[in-house]
């Protein structure tokens, strides 16, 4: 991976809180609420984002929001289900059902490293987010939300033709991983393209198992 440090992303934690007197447009409601949640999530995380902030931000009373999420935490599992299933549907709109394993395999690529790296917001949630520093309850919504995005790659890699002996559970994993990572290393100025990017890695996986 050639000259990575001059293509890191800015870090999340080091970018200026977004001004919490700005109103979004449009109707004011649970959708709001949960487009607020993430914008503040995205820059504090949950541990440093308050009701307040995302009040501020939605637009709504502090006391309006408990209306939809009994507290902070309910707030924060919606938020991620939310990005979660946005994430998923950029997965399953690029897959063509008919096509073969390997190229179904590079499309469920493609649809998550172009909703990732262009949507910023919704990746950061999921991905600066790690289910294990929560409680187990927390926890495992958590995961159980992840799981569902990890079974759309795991449907496709359980019909690839690999070498006999190569750990599929592994193989998933290592997909995975190396495709989460583009997020602290892309460069949307860069040489290649979300989509470009996912297909090489996908290209270099199966030169390897051939």
């Amino acid at each position: 991976m050639a000259n990575v440090k001059s293509r890191v992303r800015e870090n999340p934690a080091t970018k200026p809180k977004a001004d919490a007197s700005a109103k979004p447009q449009g109707p004011i409601g649970r959708e709001a609420v949960l487009d607020a949640a993430i914008h503040q999530f995205s820059i504090a995380g949950y541990d440093g984002t308050t009701m307040r902030e995302i009040a501020s931000v939605s637009g709504m009373l502090v006391g309006s929001i408990y209306y939809y999420f009994s507290s902070k935490e309910q707030l924060f599992l919606a938020a991620h289900e939310h990005a979660i299933e946005h994430i998923c549907a950029a997965v399953r709109k690029s897959i063509d059902p008919a096509a073969d394993p390997w190229t179904r395999l590079t499309q469920a690529a493609q649809g998550y490293l172009e909703s990732m790296l262009n949507d910023y917001e919704y990746a950061s949630i999921i991905i600066s987010e790690f289910p294990r520093r929560r409680a187990d309850e927390l926890r495992d919504v958590l995961i159980s939300h992840r799981q569902r995005f990890e079974d759309l790659f795991a449907d496709i890699i359980s019909e690839i033709p690999l070498r006999k002996g190569v750990d599929r559970s592994y193989f998933r994993l290592a997909v995975l991983g190396m495709l989460a990572w583009t997020y602290t290393w892309y460069n949307p100025k860069g040489r290649d393209s979300p989509r470009v990017i996912a297909k090489k890695m996908v290209s270099m996986l199966r030169e390897a198992n051939s």
